[in-house]
């Protein structure tokens, strides 16, 4: 009788065990990896010592994006821009010495994206830009879903013409970033570190200025600059003449064909009044330059300030015409500049000089300071670290002993005490020595005293 009522128990007690040990496995079992985020559509060309982005779309069809620096390769012969047939041997032999680390660049028409792409792939591209023939731009699309290897990105008819202009001087780098974009607040950005690191070393937001006047080999340096965020590459290899400067009226005059034809301004850096100076707007006296071939233009400010900005247009597409350099300097350097005679320049990136005017430009309200003027000096003694860290000049530590005595009100004691420790504690050491010397004598007449008694 007990056999007959306990057997039955026996499989349901190993069911329930079986249950509870593939329940428990399950919640064991190691979740499934997430899929990788799809590539965004869009992104940007950050160029080597570019001023500015280029604004991509990508394709549809294309394998992933390349994920270093690339050269930038335009097809020799006019009859090849189309990029619909492969190119000829030597050009074919230099894309495959890359080593998958030159980009190819084509002109849209005649062909399929997906034919372009594939003979680039062939070749031995990292990847295909093609040029849009106008400034409106989609991503490259083809129904064909083969296995095309490399990426197709498409950008607008300015930036290609500029390229094209920056190649033919030459060679052009760049890397092919993917944006993301955040909604609140509004803000684009890469995704990876590297590509930030990238931008942040390589782009060109400001630098110094070097005269080769006198034929030596790294010049005599005659100030420094911010880019504008706009215009084209900043080539630091070659030497620029440097053009007389001209005045707001002849910057603002209008540009005829037997000017441009004849122009002493051709190949040179021209010195320009920047700001609103003349009769016409700053873009407008750069676009002029250009016109009359100028290669770099320096915009001089109309006096010092105490901050200074990068120059820019309000709206981007309107200095899409631009393409050279437009540097800002201030107007002790330009007054340097004019000074020489028959100078060449050379330019050389520091973007440190950039970063030391964005800190100083946080602090140009009283509010920005410590409430007690004692602590303020304690600011300056860190501001003055930081500025020297990222490689601000003579002309950032002026602009701060300007916001220290005009925004702060400090003394000219304490901004010594801080930007010359050395003379200041000399100084003290000095005035300590002086003033102990009368009761030095006096305790030694005393003491002569004491032994004449």
């Amino acid at each position: 009788m007990t056999r007959c009522t306990t057997a039955p128990l026996l499989p349901l007690l190993l069911l329930a065990v079986w249950t509870s040990s593939s329940a428990g496995t399950e919640t064991a079992l190691p979740a499934s990896p997430a899929p990788e985020p799809k590539e965004p559509v869009w992104g940007r060309i950050y160029l080597r010592h570019g001023l500015a982005p280029i604004q991509y779309f990508r394709d549809n069809f294309g394998g992933p994006m390349v994920a270093r620096e690339v050269a930038l390769q335009f097809p020799k012969r006019e009859s090849d821009r189309f990029g619909c047939e492969l190119l000829p041997p030597d050009e074919q032999a230099a894309l495959a010495a890359a080593n998958r680390s030159a980009v190819l660049v084509v002109d849209r028409g005649e062909c399929t994206f997906e034919r372009k792409a594939r003979l680039a792939d062939q070749m031995g591209a990292a990847g295909l830009v093609v040029v849009s023939a106008t400034d409106d731009v989609q991503g490259p699309a083809d129904d064909d879903e083969g296995d095309v290897r490399i990426a197709s990105v498409m950008i607008r008819r300015s930036a290609g013409e500029m390229l094209r202009l920056v190649a033919a001087r030459t060679r052009v780098f760049g890397r092919l970033i993917p944006m993301t974009c955040e909604h609140a607040p509004y803000v684009c950005a890469p995704r990876l570190e590297a590509e930030k690191e990238y931008i942040d070393a390589f782009t060109a937001r400001s630098g110094a200025i070097f005269s080769t006047q006198q034929q030596q080999s790294e010049g005599v340096r005659a100030g420094s600059f911010l880019t504008a965020t706009y215009g084209s590459v900043l080539s630091t290899a070659t030497s620029f003449p440097l053009s007389t400067a001209l005045d707001a009226a002849q910057a603002c005059s209008e540009v005829s064909k037997e000017a441009s034809d004849a122009s002493p301004l051709s190949g040179k850096a021209v010195l320009l009044p920047g700001g609103g100076a003349g009769q016409c707007s700053e873009l407008q006296k750069v676009s002029n330059a250009q016109r009359l071939g100028a290669q770099v233009v320096l915009l001089a400010q109309r006096d010092n300030a105490t901050t200074r900005s990068h120059p820019s247009v309000e709206v981007m597409w309107h200095a899409y015409n631009i393409t050279i350099p437009v540097l800002a300097v201030s107007s002790a350097t330009g007054s340097t500049l004019n000074s020489l005679v028959d100078p060449s320049l050379r330019f050389a990136v520091s973007n440190g000089i950039a970063d030391a005017w964005e800190l100083l430009a946080k602090y140009t309200q009283r509010s920005a300071w410590p409430q007690r003027q004692q602590r303020c000096s304690r600011t300056l003694a860190m501001l003055f670290s930081q500025l020297r860290a990222l490689g601000g000049d003579d002309e950032t530590e002026a602009a701060l002993q300007t916001l220290f005595f005009k925004v702060v009100g400090g003394s000219s004691q304490q901004w010594e005490a801080v930007a010359s420790p050395e003379t200041q504690a000399k100084d003290t050491h000095e005035a300590a020595e002086a003033s102990a010397r009368p009761a030095a004598a006096q305790h030694v007449t005393k003491s002569q005293e004491r032994d004449e008694l």
